[in-house]
């Protein structure tokens, strides 16, 4: 009988984090969610986690190696957004996002590094397009999102000797909550079948840098030469 594959997933309770913890359980691999709240589905064991206490982390690390013996993936899904004009962001809004979506990742990585490289694993960090495209308000969204990729691409290079494969996805608009015209927007569950779908690459295939978006968005009113004169 195939022993079935571990993922460990950050803040999986609601939106993308959810929609990627059920296409896995559906794809026959056993979910461990780290909540903050927890959501009680049965296909799902949650530890309540807050992300913000390094040893909670470290708590919950070591429970689900007790627990299960091993972890073969991570995704570090978990993420605020936080906006506001540069002169005038909050100390606080600045702070919880890095915290949450820099530092946070940064702990769970270490913590489960020995582990994913004993299975020869892999670890998914989840990043957005405001990592690379810019817009007004998103100093601490766009900051902590393009400082998310560095970080995966250093964890490329330190860990790709240990036997760990690192990706980090740079997604599009998602469509979390339905809402009236956002069809063309794409689903938690898109996301979810590629991460298995990256998953199963053979182990000599490093899916560095994976880039999702729609396949026909909204339409800007603004087109053409035109849109440079906005930049």
């Amino acid at each position: 009988m195939r022993k079935l594959k571990l993922v460990v997933i950050s803040g999986c309770n609601r939106g993308l984090g959810y929609g990627i913890a059920k296409c896995f359980a559906n794809k026959g691999f056993r979910v461990v969610g780290l909540n903050k709240t927890l959501c009680n589905e049965n296909w799902m064991t949650e530890i309540k986690c807050n992300i913000l206490n390094k040893d909670e982390i470290d708590s919950a690390v070591k429970k689900i190696v007790s627990d299960f013996g091993k972890i073969d993936i991570l995704v570090n899904n978990a993420g605020i957004r936080r906006f506001g004009n540069i002169s005038e962001i909050s100390e606080e809004d600045w702070e919880v996002s890095l915290e949450t979506n820099l530092t946070a990742p940064l702990r769970l990585l270490q913590k489960t590094s020995e582990h994913l490289s004993k299975s020869n694993g892999i670890i998914f960090f989840i990043g957005s397009h405001a990592g690379e495209h810019f817009y007004e308000e998103s100093v601490a969204y766009s900051s902590t999102k393009a400082a998310l990729h560095a970080m995966a691409e250093v964890a490329v290079k330190d860990l790709r000797y240990k036997g760990i494969r690192v990706c980090c996805l740079s997604l599009g608009a998602i469509s979390n909550i339905k809402m009236e015209d956002d069809d063309w927007k794409m689903k938690p569950s898109d996301v979810g079948e590629l991460l298995v779908l990256l998953e199963s690459l053979p182990k000599r295939v490093m899916p560095a840098y994976v880039e999702m978006r729609p396949s026909k968005p909204s339409k800007s009113p603004i087109t053409g030469m035109e849109y440079l004169q906005f930049i």
